[in-house]
């Protein structure tokens, strides 16, 4: 069915009341929202106080580390804001194992308290199991003898009898035993024989004894059985190594010295991957700081024909020169180089060839 005008108009007026925050503190606010620990993301939803703390420390690393460039700048205030969050963590740590460790020994007395309750929930339907887990610890049997002694009273109450079938059914489970058993035991002949059923006793039970004699009977008996199991149940109690126990609880603080919840595990992670990020943005700013702000200029290449020869000089002859008095004497006489020397290899006289006579091969006889 479509909606009328009127619910058009209604609708559009209700938007107009909810569309969000319009300021920027409003803005701001609502964009913590879902902020659980801030140890994850890009500092956008940072609190006033880290945002401050990160500009602070970003304005001090700049004093003294210098960025060159604005990428290096960059990289320093990844760095700055880095090490703000792991200070937060560690923060986080110090605080959340500092609460474990003042809450630990009330932590350890209520989770063994928790313990026996949800054991005693448990001892109808599963009362072996229970009764012998109760009977483990000093709090567990503190509640079985509770509960005994709540039977006892209304079993022997003094404005008359309170017994009834959920007592003895109470009865077999603190005794480990099945209540909706077939078989007629001992509890059950004695129970029903406080309420009047003397059909199941044994015929020595109450010997001589008829009527509500035997049922008092009956009662005394089942109070000696009760008392029973309450002394052997003291008896276990007083067995405890209660000096271990003491120990035990006196060391629940180191214990809580490590938190393996889940949530504490993430948030190790969290400082792990944030303590990596940091040493990632110090080394790339190192780098970029070290890597030169310009390549190194090539040598300059003359153009071709560009070089100019300069004079080339003779080389100085071996040879003396003649003087002017015999180039005087003899006009017209020409001048012959010497012959330079065979095989000379060194400043020793020239040496002689040597001749190398081939042996002369005779042609082979007619035949």
């Amino acid at each position: 069915m479509p909606a009328s005008e009127a619910q058009i108009l209604a609708n559009r007026k209700n938007a107009l009341k909810s569309t969000g925050p319009k300021t920027p503190e409003g803005k701001a606010r609502s964009r913590c929202n879902a902020l659980k620990h801030g140890l994850t993301g890009e500092g956008v939803a940072l609190s006033n106080e880290d945002q401050v703390e990160i500009g602070k420390r970003y304005d001090d690393l700049s004093r003294e580390m210098r960025p060159s460039d604005a990428a290096s700048a960059a990289l320093l205030r990844r760095f700055a804001f880095m090490t703000v969050r792991i200070e937060r963590c560690e923060r986080n740590d110090n605080a959340v194992l500092s609460k474990k460790v003042r809450d630990a020994v009330e932590q350890y007395d209520d989770a063994r308290l928790a313990a026996v309750e949800a054991l005693g929930a448990r001892l109808y339907t599963e009362p072996a199991t229970s009764v012998r887990r109760l009977q483990m610890t000093p709090e567990g049997i503190d509640w079985l003898l509770n509960e005994w002694s709540i039977l006892r009273a209304d079993l022997n109450h003094e404005e008359g009898n309170r017994w009834t079938t959920n007592h003895r059914s109470r009865f077999d489970s603190l005794l480990g035993l099945n209540p909706g058993g077939y078989r007629i035991g001992r509890i059950m002949a004695l129970s029903e024989a406080v309420l009047g059923g003397l059909y199941h006793l044994d015929k020595g039970d109450g010997e001589g004894l008829e009527g509500p004699a035997r049922s008092a009977w009956a009662k005394v008996e089942l109070t000696r059985l009760l008392d029973l199991e309450v002394d052997r149940l003291k008896a276990a109690r007083a067995s405890f190594d209660h000096e271990r126990l003491a120990l035990d609880r006196a060391e629940a603080p180191d214990r809580a010295l490590f938190d393996p919840s889940p949530e504490m595990t993430l948030a190790r992670k969290y400082e792990a991957a944030t303590e990596r990020a940091m040493y990632k943005a110090l080394k790339e700013f190192h780098q970029a700081e070290a890597a030169p702000s310009r390549q190194t200029e090539a040598p300059e290449v003359e153009e071709p024909g560009s070089f100019e020869q300069g004079p080339i000089e003779e080389p100085a002859s071996s040879e003396p020169e003649p003087s002017d008095e015999a180039a005087e004497a003899e006009p017209d006489d020409e001048i012959v180089p010497p012959s330079p020397p065979r095989y000379s290899f060194s400043d020793s006289s020239p040496v002689e060839p040597v001749a190398i006579h081939l042996p002369t091969i005779s042609e082979p006889p007619d035949r």
